[in-house]
């Protein structure tokens, strides 16, 4: 304001000295609030402080410059810093908190986006954690915020930022894993269910062997969680090894009820489940001295059946796999092949995908695909004479013979690819669904068995060889799996003995008898931990001296009824307990997909208190090690070629750290057949462009590049 304007205020003021609507002039009282001169814009940059011999300073936002403050008012010292403060955000900044009104996206349950109209007000705290976030989740090197583009971007983005050096960004990092680290140990801490771990082992570029740890649990709400919580390397794929890993892992976090370890067959992981059963029990923490600790991942028993088919045609599928890998060498050959196929009236929507042979899936998905371009390859050998002295160098143009056996391995493969899909979820109950699996794999192979083609039959008696190794034998299985199906209200007892006396007719009361005594015995200790637990409590609610004088004055007849109600309470409990209720009830007819198994046992857990216990520890056992696997696969890509280079602590706060940040998301969950989908649009958008024909025809395939490096 002006001086002019000033008086001329003062002076409007001084010719009205009294107004009926002025309060202060109408009592005759002054006002008792002084009118605050308004804020200067250099306090948007600077912060007071006082230090600790009481002298007024402030502090640049900026560069954490100080000034005294000791002569108040004056504000020059600091709008003279602000024109030569070198990190000082450029652009705008004459009011940081001045909101602005902004569009945003919100995501419904659902999963569909809304646009909202609302306020936003810069905030660097919010913007440097959001950035952090973004360098975990997209798992982005530190370095990316000094690059030039990014640079560039955000000056015109989000100019009032100040961005981090890759060093600082290196330490909020392992300050977020931190924190929530230490958020995660005391939900272990207050939690009243057992963890279930998988674990999986696996080597970088750099030939460093790591083992990665999850833990699965039901929380009080019920709900079912995963958490990688430890990533770290192990001198050798040697069982003591791991062991050894297991023990220090669990013991850092300070988990004591280790229900389950679920791993693949390989014997070190036996001898590792082993050195940590033993170590656990020292502590006297395991359910049944840990017997049923060791859980064998579903997943890997499958692929060992699988691949016992592969082997059958072997021969055919490495023609086909070189047929693919020739036309995805080059571009060029990539367009002339898709239009043959067109030639040939073949729907090009599926594209040729090269296989991981240590993959069964992903060979199943390319062997499905090529094989329906069957004409197409064969119309592409007249066109290309190098396809056919490449191939025949190797293995060979396939034949007519080997498109037939693609197809029957096709037929076969098919049902397990999509048996591997449902039991390695991470996200849904899955220990209920292992006798689901060991009969549909039953059937299976009981039917390609009899079957009339004698190429299907070698292949799956073979596959039932390899088949009986793991499951041939009821006692091998673990009892948990059994109970699994026990607590599923839709099953119980009565289906397990339908389906053992089906799978293992010769020696079907030995394994019931086996099955009901190991049920009783593990109820048993569930109700003794539980009694315990009561006990515990109830010394905290000692009777009063008052309330102990008031029993000694009630009547000897009223103390006898006390007495006969206990005793009839305590005898009826006796006579049919928790489990035998349970049992004898009708089991529920809603056996559709929508059934929520947690939420029945959410609801009855007044009901059975001690089998509700139990069905969380049971229900949060992964029958695969998917969880784990996730972390070193080519699709969820965790560790690439960037991560490998760190440093062991913080290879282990990044992947963690990932997992947790997006542990309320699908996106962990990885579908193959989207990701492909998504490279074969890209390719297709490639091909549109015509410049890009020509550029194409140019390229080097990948053997001419081979042999330039040579």
């Amino acid at each position: 304001m002006s001086e002019s304007q000033g008086q001329g205020t003062q002076s409007s003021q001084s010719s009205s000295p009294s107004r009926v609507s002025d309060p202060t002039h109408s009592t005759g009282k002054k006002s008792g609030r002084k009118k605050q001169q308004p804020r200067a814009p250099c306090w948007n940059h600077f912060s007071k402080y006082v230090t600790e011999d009481g002298e007024n300073r402030a502090r640049c936002n900026h560069c954490d410059t100080t000034y005294t403050m000791e002569n108040r008012g004056s504000t020059t010292s600091l709008n003279n810093h602000l024109k030569t403060c070198l990190q000082k955000p450029k652009g705008n900044t004459s009011d940081l908190k001045q909101s602005e009104l902004a569009f945003s996206k919100v995501v419904s349950s659902s999963e569909s986006e809304t646009t909202i109209f609302s306020t936003w007000k810069f905030d660097g705290d919010a913007i440097r954690k959001a950035l952090i976030n973004m360098i975990v989740v997209d798992e982005l090197p530190f370095r990316i915020v000094e690059g030039d583009g990014f640079k560039s971007f955000l000056s015109i983005a989000c100019p009032r930022f100040h961005l981090p050096s890759r060093f600082t960004v290196r330490r909020d990092c392992l300050d977020l894993f931190n924190s929530m680290k230490r958020l995660l140990k005391n939900s272990f801490d207050k939690g009243t269910s057992r963890v279930c771990l998988t674990t999986d082992t696996w080597t970088s570029l750099q030939r460093v062997s790591y083992m990665v740890l999850t833990a699965h649990w039901i929380d009080d709400d019920w709900l079912l969680q995963k958490r990688i919580i430890n990533f770290c390397p192990i001198s050798a794929h040697r069982g003591e090894s791991i062991g050894q890993a297991l023990e220090k892992c669990i013991r850092d976090w300070g988990i004591e009820r280790v229900f389950t370890v679920t791993v693949d067959n390989a014997s070190a992981n036996g001898v590792g489940i082993e050195y940590l059963r033993k170590k656990l029990n020292h502590r006297n923490t395991c359910v049944a001295n840990g017997k049923y600790m060791h859980m064998r991942c579903v997943a890997h028993v499958i692929n060992l059946i699988v691949q016992e088919g592969v082997k059958h045609a072997s021969r055919s599928v490495d023609r086909v796999r070189a047929a693919v890998r020739y036309i995805r060498a080059s571009p060029l050959r990539m367009k002339k092949f898709y239009d043959r196929a067109k030639e040939e009236m073949i729907d090009t929507k599926a594209r040729l995908q090269l296989d991981v042979p240590t993959r069964w899936n992903s060979t199943y998905m390319m062997l499905d695909v090529a094989a329906k371009y069957e004409h197409a390859f064969d119309s592409y050998v007249r066109d290309d004479n190098s396809f056919f002295l490449d191939l025949t160098v190797g293995d060979g143009v396939p034949t007519f013979d080997d498109w037939e056996n693609v197809r029957k391995i096709s037929k076969i493969l098919q049902p397990f690819y999509d048996i591997t899909l449902k039991v390695s979820g991470s996200l849904h109950v899955t220990s209920n669904l292992f006798w689901e699996t060991l009969i549909e794999v039953h059937w299976l192979l009981d039917e390609w068995m009899n079957c009339n083609d004698l190429d299907i039959v070698s292949m799956a008696s073979k596959m039932r060889d390899k088949y009986n190794k793991y499951w041939g034998d009821a006692t091998n299985i673990n009892f948990l799996v059994y109970l699994a199906i026990i607590l599923d209200p839709r099953r119980k007892l009565g289906f397990v003995k339908f389906e053992v006396n089906l799978l293992f007719p010769n020696v079907a009361n030995e394994v019931m008898k086996m099955i009901e005594r190991d049920l009783h015995c593990l109820f048993d200790e569930y109700s003794s931990i539980a009694g315990r637990v009561k006990v515990h409590e109830a010394q905290s609610s000692v009777p009063t001296k008052f309330s102990m004088s008031m029993e000694l004055h009630q009547s000897k007849t009223s103390l006898a009824v006390q007495q006969y109600l206990l005793k009839k309470q305590r005898v009826s409990s006796e006579s049919k307990s928790e489990l035998d209720k349970y049992l004898t009830e009708d089991e529920e007819e809603n056996d559709s997909a929508s059934f929520d198994l947690l939420l029945w046992w959410k609801v009855n857990s007044p009901r059975y208190p001690i089998l509700a216990q139990m069905a969380r520890d049971v229900f949060s056992i992964p029958i695969s090690t998917v969880a784990s696997e996730s972390a070193f696969s080519t699709g969820g890509r965790v560790l690439d070629g960037f991560r490998s280079s760190l440093t062991p602590t913080m290879v282990e706060a990044l992947i963690c750290t990932q997992d947790w940040l997006r542990k309320s998301k699908d996106s962990m969950t990885i579908n193959l057949d989207e990701y492909v989908a998504e490279l074969q649009d890209m390719e297709d958008d490639l091909f549109r462009i015509p410049e890009n024909q020509e550029a194409f025809s140019k390229m080097p395939t990948v053997h001419e590049e081979e042999e330039e490096e040579a």
